[in-house]
Parts: C-alpha cells; structure tokens; sequence
C-alpha cells in the first residue's frame, strides 16, 4: 500500500480543486429517532436540545462552520429558537446565536409558528447558522429554546403533544449536519 501526500492539487490549467476557497472539507452528521421533551423556561439563555447536539474539530481558525438543523416536533408557538455553542447562548458580535437587538426572552433566532393543532400534526423547522471557527478547538453546536413570553412551555422531539405514536399523530426524525468550509 502507498502514500500520497501532498499541500495541493491543481488542474492542468492550475487551479487547485482541493482546499480551495469554499470547500467542503469536513461534515459531520447526527441523526434522532428519540421522543423526548425539553422544558422551555421563561428566564436564562435558552434550554439545550442535546440530542441534536453535534461537534466538531475544525482544521483551520479561519474556515467557516455551517450549520444546518431539520427539526421535528410540537410545542406551543410562544417560543424561540436560539443556538448553543457548548451549552452556552453565542453573544458573538455580528454571529449571534439571537437576533442581536437585544437578549430579552422574546428575541430569538428563529420563532415558533402558529399551529391550530398543536396536539397531533408536527410543526418542522429548518435552522441555518454559520459563524468563522475563531480556533481548532473541539466545539459542539445545538439548537435550544426559551419561552418568549410569561409562561414556560413543553418542547416535544420528533412526536406529538399526545402521543409519541397513534393514528394522526405522526412520529419523525430530526437531524444536524455541520460543515466546515475554506474560507
């Protein structure tokens, strides 16, 4: 068996096709099949959804981390989205993990919608989020939520308010992908 190793790889017109801006050099993938719930509190900086937690070592401080949820779930639509990077809301300047107006209950980064059934057909959310790495050390980014007004409410993973399986009341999947792009 051989070895190649090499810095780069370039096109006979020169251009290198490896490591060159905007590649995908890493991704990492998780995947939920559990029915669980998470309390959304009406006070701190968001309860972290863990089993949609992802990490990842980049290899560069200055390649960008791009990341993608697909959601499944129920809760009441007084609620935001907010994301954690290891366990902790980002107050990074310009790549918060919040709409950066402010930190009340009721700014977050993507909202809960209304749903005239919250007790048998699922609400999905997609969520995007990218920040610069910053550093190669490890981190683990995962969504969270927070109850954006005086009432604390029940965030319901892959299922419905009901059941977590029945007739019209479905059961999914949620998942993550992460991937570390060239800059």
């Amino acid at each position: 068996m051989s070895t190649l190793k090499t810095n780069a790889i370039q096109t006979i017109a020169g251009k290198q096709i490896l490591n060159s801006s905007g590649s995908i050099i890493q991704t990492v993938y998780v995947r939920s099949d559990a029915f669980t719930t998470y309390s959304s509190n009406t006070t701190g900086d968001g309860t972290t959804v863990s089993e949609l937690s992802a990490s990842i070592t980049p290899t560069s401080a200055t390649n960008r981390i791009i990341c993608n949820w697909m959601i499944n779930g129920e809760m009441n639509h007084n609620n935001v989205w907010l994301i954690h990077r290891d366990g902790a809301l980002i107050t990074t300047a310009g790549e918060e993990g919040r709409n950066s107006v402010s930190n009340n209950r009721w700014v977050g980064y993507v909202g809960a919608f209304y749903d005239n059934d919250n007790s048998s057909t699922q609400s999905n959310w997609n969520i995007m989020y990218s920040q610069i790495a910053g550093s190669t050390a490890s981190r683990t980014y995962s969504p969270a939520i927070r109850a954006s007004g005086g009432s604390a409410y029940t965030f319901y993973l892959n299922r419905t308010v009901n059941t977590a399986g029945a007739d019209n009341s479905e059961n999914t999947v949620s998942t993550c992908i992460i991937y570390e792009v060239v800059v």
